[in-house]
C-alpha cells in the first residue's frame, strides 16, 4: 500500500513538471516571437528618459543636434539648386575667359562695361581680425592693390560671396599661397599669404564657406589675410565695398564706373580713410542701416514670387523693385535676399523741393566725363536713388552744367 502511494506520488509529481516545463516553453516561444529583449529596451529607455542616464541624454541631444544639421544641410541643397555649380560664373561678362592662373588674366581680352552694379547682399566677411595695412602707396615705387587683415596662422578664411575657385597657386614673390575667387555677381576677390588650401580649382563655394588657413607664406611680414576686391581684373580698393571697422559691406549693392579704378594718393599705412573722393566713410550701428539692423530683409524661397513676397510684406510689385533695383522679369534665385524697407531720413514735400530733417537739399552740378554711377559712387547714394531723386532712368542723357539732387 505504501508502495502504492509512492508510485503515485512519484506520478502526481511528474505530471506537475510536465504542465510546468510546458507552460514555460510555450512562455519562451511567445516571448522570442514579440522580442522581449527589445520590449524591455524600449520600457528602460522610456524611464530613464529625462532623469539621470546621461549617456541617453547625450544620444537625445545628438538626435536633435543631427535634425538640425540636417535642415541646415537640407536648406544649403535647395539654395543650391537655384545655381548651376557647373557653369562658369560671370562668364558672359568674362567673355568666357577661364584660366587657372594669374590673378589679371584677361588684358585687353575683355571689354569692361562703363557701369555695372555688383549685388552684395550675401557678404561674409574672409577674416575677422581688424586692418593692418591698407590699399595705397607702398614706398616710391611700389602700391598696394589690397587691404591686411590681421589674421593668426592657422585662423580660418571664408570665401566673402558665392563663386568659383578660378585661381589656387604659390608665388613665392608675392602673393605666397593665394586663391582667386570669381563671384556670380561679377567680384573677383583675391585672398593671398595663405598657410594651406581647403578648397581645389574649379570647386563651386557659397558665402561663407572654408577656402584656406592664414598664414605668413609669400613677401609678407607677419602672419595675416591679404585681401583684394577686382573687376575684369582690375583692382578696386576694398574700402569702397567694405566697412571694415563694422565687417559689413556698405550698402547691398555697389555700381563700378571709371572712378572704382582711380589711385589713391594715400600711404598703406593711412588704416583710417577720411571722407574724400571715391572713399564711403566709415560707420556704425547708429549711421549704417546695415548694422544697425533696422534694415529688414527676405530670404527667397522654393516657389516664390515678386508679387506673393510684395503682397506678403505690405508692399506693391513697383515697390519692392525700387527698393532692390530689379524689375518685374528679374529672376529670384533661392537664398537671394531682398530689401523690404527704405530706411531714409523722413522727408517732407514743399511746392519747390523735397529736403531732409536739416532742411538741406544737396545738388550736383555735372562735369565733363561724369556718368550717373560715378556722381552716385562719389557721394554715397546708389544709382536708383539718385534717378529717382532726380525723376530720371539710368540711361539718361547727361549735359554739363545740368544740376542734380542727390540727398
Amino acid at each position: 500500500m505504501a508502495f502504492k502511494n509512492l508510485k503515485s506520488g512519484i506520478k502526481l509529481f511528474a505530471f506537475a513538471g510536465c504542465i510546468l516545463f510546458s507552460t514555460t516553453a510555450f512562455s519562451q516561444v511567445d516571448g522570442t516571437k514579440d522580442d522581449p529583449d527589445n520590449s524591455r529596451a524600449k520600457l528602460m529607455y522610456k524611464q530613464s528618459h529625462g532623469l539621470n542616464d546621461f549617456s541617453e541624454s547625450n544620444l537625445l541631444a545628438d538626435g536633435f543636434k543631427l535634425k538640425m544639421d540636417i535642415s541646415v544641410l537640407e536648406e544649403a541643397v535647395n539654395e543650391r539648386e537655384a545655381i548651376d555649380i557647373d557653369a562658369i560664373p560671370s562668364e558672359e561678362l568674362y567673355g568666357g575667359v577661364w584660366v587657372n592662373k594669374h590673378v589679371n588674366a584677361y588684358g585687353t581680352q575683355v571689354n569692361a562695361p562703363s557701369e555695372f552694379e555688383i549685388d552684395l547682399s550675401n557678404f561674409t566677411m574672409p577674416a575677422s581680425g581688424h586692418v593692418t595695412s591698407n590699399f595705397g602707396r607702398r614706398g616710391g615705387s611700389r602700391y598696394h592693390y589690397g587691404v591686411d587683415i590681421k589674421a593668426f596662422t592657422g585662423d580660418t578664411i571664408y570665401a566673402a560671396f558665392d563663386g568659383k575657385i578660378r585661381v589656387k597657386q604659390y608665388d613665392a614673390r608675392g602673393y605666397g599661397y593665394y586663391i582667386v575667387i570669381r563671384h556670380i555677381n561679377g567680384l573677383e576677390t583675391v585672398y593671398g599669404h595663405m598657410s594651406k588650401f581647403l578648397v581645389d580649382e574649379n570647386d563651386f563655394v557659397m558665402s561663407g564657406d572654408p577656402i584656406g588657413l592664414a598664414g605668413n607664406t609669400g613677401r609678407s611680414t607677419g602672419s595675416h589675410l591679404h585681401l583684394e576686391t577686382r573687376f575684369l581684373g582690375k583692382p578696386i580698393d576694398p574700402n569702397f565695398i567694405i566697412d571694415f571697422d563694422n565687417k559689413v559691406c556698405h550698402r547691398d549693392s555697389y555700381l563700378v564706373s571709371t572712378d572704382s579704378y582711380k589711385k589713391t594718393t594715400q600711404s598703406s599705412k593711412v588704416i583710417k580713410r577720411t571722407v574724400a573722393t571715391n572713399y564711403v566713410a566709415s560707420t556704425n550701428a547708429t549711421t549704417n542701416k546695415y548694422v544697425s539692423g533696422d534694415v529688414k530683409h527676405y530670404q527667397v524661397k522654393k516657389g516664390d514670387t515678386l508679387s506673393k513676397i510684395a503682397s506678403n510684406s505690405g508692399l506693391t510689385v513697383r515697390q519692392l523693385c525700387d527698393l532692390n533695383n530689379i524689375t518685374t522679369r528679374t529672376t529670384l534665385r533661392i537664398g537671394q535676399r531682398l530689401l523690404l524697407n527704405n530706411t531714409k531720413s523722413t522727408t517732407t514735400t514743399s511746392s519747390s523741393n523735397t529736403t531732409d530733417l536739416s532742411g538741406e537739399v544737396k545738388q550736383y552740378k555735372i562735369k565733363r566725363g561724369d556718368t550717373l554711377g560715378a556722381i552716385a559712387n562719389r557721394n554715397g547714394v546708389s544709382l536708383q536713388q539718385l534717378c529717382d531723386l532726380n525723376n530720371i532712368t539710368k540711361n539718361a542723357t547727361l549735359k554739363i552744367g545740368q544740376v542734380l539732387r542727390i540727398s
